[in-house]
Formats: structure tokens, C-alpha cells, sequence
């Protein structure tokens, strides 16, 4: 499937989440990218790990892509620019990682893909800029809060911010974020609990990600989308 960053970029907007996971057990793995797409979810993100395991994964969950037509594929927690490479390569449609390196930026350019660095303070999102990123993966979400983000969404609305590590799943906690002007939210063990996990409870964690998305849905019928303009094709 050829996707392009503002294909990208429209589905983060129109999902509002971008649901990240790993699981050692592929059919667990399998299982929980099959609830959130049965749930709505066009979007995914591949949790990496430290070693060649997790591009075997993903080149497993790619080589199974035809069972879930339209589904936005990325990779996250992407360490170095050799990994990023591999991944870009694998079929990666973007590429997260928790801290900023501009060599894995580079590789993302030279690729058309979307690269989220993942920043913490106002000096690595002014950075970022500077190397024409133009997503930023803010975090950790549930230290820095909402309030972290209105200045910058004002002084900057060419990026596009999405949190990680929210902690608080409330509608009326998650509208604040969209009302400062993120444009979706990362969620993880938040929603894909270790004890529903464990139990194999998929009734359970469907719930979870229905109730959660039935609450963006509501909270984005009201907030005034982010601006696309500045994203490439």
C-alpha cells in the first residue's frame, strides 16, 4: 500500500489515537491490532525492541497487512538511524522514537516518511523544527500536561503534537488536550491492560478501546481541527 505523510497525517487527525503495542506472542500481537481495527482504528504503532526480534515481528505483521486493509503501520521506541533504516525498508509508515536524533530524521526525509521524535522540553521542539520535522511526539504527557502544550501550539502551528504516557483516560481530562491543540494522543498499557492481557479478557480490552474512542470522537465533534496546510504530500 503507498502512503504518503499527509496520508499519514489525515489518519492520526481524523483516529485521534494512535494505539502502541508489543507483545512476545505474535498471535496475542495479531489479536490486539485485530480489536482495534474491528474497533475503528486505522492506525498502529509497533512497539520496537532491542534487538532483531522485533523487525522479525514486524515484517511478520507486514506480510499479514492484506487482512487489514488501510491500516497505517508504524514503528515506535526506534533507538538508532540503522534500525530506522531497517524498518523504513521492512514497510514502515512512520517512524517514532523517544529522544531527538537527526540522523534518524535524515533517513525518514531521504524515505518521504514521517519521523516523530520524541521531545520533552521547548528547546528539543524549537530543534526539531529547525530540522523540518514536523511532527513531535511530546512526552512524557502525563508529567509535562496540557499546559505544556497551548504556548506552543499558538507559537507554532505548523507542528502537529502528539502526547504519550497520558495518564488520565477521562473524557473531560482528554478534551483538554485537544483543546490545547494536539492533534491525537498516543495510548499503550493505559488501554492494553497486563492483567487483561494475561487473561486473554479481549471482550474487555474491545471496551476499553470502543469507550475510548466513542470520547474522542465526541471531544473532536467540538474542538477546531489542527491546520494541515504546512504538511508535505
Amino acid at each position: 500500500m503507498s502512503v504518503s505523510k499527509k496520508d499519514v497525517m489525515l489518519k492520526i487527525r481524523s483516529m485521534g489515537l494512535i494505539p502502541v503495542f508489543y507483545h512476545p506472542d505474535m498471535d496475542v500481537l495479531l489479536r490486539i491490532i485485530s480489536i482495534c481495527y474491528q474497533c475503528g482504528l486505522r492506525i498502529f504503532e509497533f512497539m520496537h525492541q532491542r534487538d532483531n526480534r522485533g523487525l522479525r515481528y514486524f515484517e511478520h505483521l507486514v506480510e499479514r497487512a492484506d487482512e487489514f486493509p488501510d491500516l497505517i503501520l508504524g514503528v515506535g521506541t526506534v533507538l538508532d538511524s540503522v534500525m530506522t533504516e531497517r524498518y523504513v525498508n521492512a514497510g514502515a509508515h512512520f517512524i517514532a522514537s523517544p529522544f531527538l536524533r537527526p540522523d534518524m530524521g535524515q533517513i525518514c526525509e531521504q524515505n518521504e516518511k514521517i519521523w516523530m521524535p520524541g521531545c520533552t522540553t521547548l528547546e528539543e521542539i524549537e530543534r526539531a523544527r529547525s530540522l523540518r520535522t514536523s511532527v513531535i511526539n511530546v512526552l512524557p504527557g502525563n508529567v509535562l500536561g496540557y499546559e505544556f502544550i497551548v504556548p506552543i501550539a499558538k507559537q507554532y502551528p505548523d507542528l502537529q503534537l502528539i502526547p504519550s504516557g497520558i495518564a488520565d483516560l477521562r473524557e473531560s481530562s482528554l478534551a483538554k488536550w485537544f483543546e490545547a491543540g494536539v492533534m491525537g494522543i498516543k495510548l499503550g498499557p493505559q488501554v492494553f491492560t497486563k492483567e487483561h492481557i494475561a487473561l486473554k479478557d479481549w471482550s474487555a480490552i474491545s471496551k476499553n478501546v470502543t469507550a475510548l474512542l466513542k470520547s474522542i470522537k465526541k471531544i473532536q465533534a467540538t474542538v477546531k481541527p489542527v491546520n494541515l496546510d504546512s504538511v508535505p504530500e
